[in-house]
């Protein structure tokens, strides 16, 4: 198909997009698709989201990630696709990904894709803990069984004596109150939710996912500060002093610190 034909029903699939009508859109879309546009795979990709269809939309956004790899909108998509697909690992890479080559070409959602990563760390985080909390439960119920094994083996050897009965009955009923507190304060443990102030951006409040500290020392998320930077100036909005986009330094070991922090604490991606 020629170009100009082709850009002709890209067009066609864009109005159709505005209007929310979303099928026709995916129809010209695939009209216009030939085996090197990456927008077109990408657009049509953002409709099959939009109806619901991530496994179609999955495979247009690694279509489009073979023809180019630095397309920021194919790896943004991919990972909100993968999302709903509930593939928390490979989405967290993709949206990364999304995010280094959107501070590279300065793209203007940066945010949005901020958003999505910490979506896919809560998500990645409730997933493990489900599964935590579904082995300690069955871990709980093994060690509540041992318990009550042995009981009944000392029950047994005491027969008729009353005094050993008791006896018996006491101590096995302390060791699964004691069983039982070691289970309820870790889950105490999991529900005390503080996050270290060093890890919230200055600017938004929301934890930092890509810190860097200006020349006086002081840290900010990336995206945060350039847009400070745009919109109201360039200067460290702290301190005043003259600050611009070349002099942000990247804060590696906070960085290294957060991802361990949201590791063990996803609740927090939702701060």
């Amino acid at each position: 198909m020629p170009a100009a034909q082709a850009e002709h029903h890209k067009s066609l699939g864009n109005k159709y997009f505005a209007e929310h009508d979303y099928r026709n859109a995916i129809q010209e879309y695939s009209t216009a698709i030939d085996s090197t546009q990456v927008a077109y795979f990408t657009n049509r990709a953002l409709c099959y989201s939009k109806l619901e269809r991530y496994s179609e939309a999955i495979q247009d956004c690694r279509k489009a990630i073979e023809l180019d790899s630095h397309t920021v909108k194919g790896h943004y998509l991919l990972g909100n696709a993968l999302i709903e697909k509930k593939m928390f690992t490979e989405a967290l890479s993709s949206l990364k990904k999304a995010y280094t080559l959107a501070m590279e070409q300065r793209v203007k959602y940066v945010g949005d894709i901020l958003q999505a990563l910490l979506i896919a760390r809560k998500k990645k985080w409730d997933e493990n803990e489900v599964a935590r909390i579904e082995r300690e439960s069955e871990v709980f119920k093994y060690v509540k069984g041992l318990v009550e094994k042995e009981r009944k083996e000392l029950l047994e050897e005491a027969g008729n004596d009353e005094e050993k009965v008791d006896d018996v009955n006491f101590i096995q009923d302390e060791r699964l109150t004691r069983i039982q507190k070691v289970f309820e304060q870790s889950k105490e443990n999991v529900m005390r939710r503080e996050i270290p102030d060093a890890y919230l951006d200055k600017i938004s409040f929301n934890i930092m996912h890509d810190p860097c500290f200006t020349p006086d020392g002081i840290t900010y998320e990336r995206h945060s500060i350039e847009t400070h930077f745009e919109k109201i100036g360039e200067f460290d909005p702290l301190t005043r002093r003259p600050c611009t986009r070349k002099d942000l330094i990247p804060n590696l070991s906070l960085r290294e610190a957060i991802e361990d922090f949201l590791a063990e604490n996803g609740w927090a991606a939702d701060y």
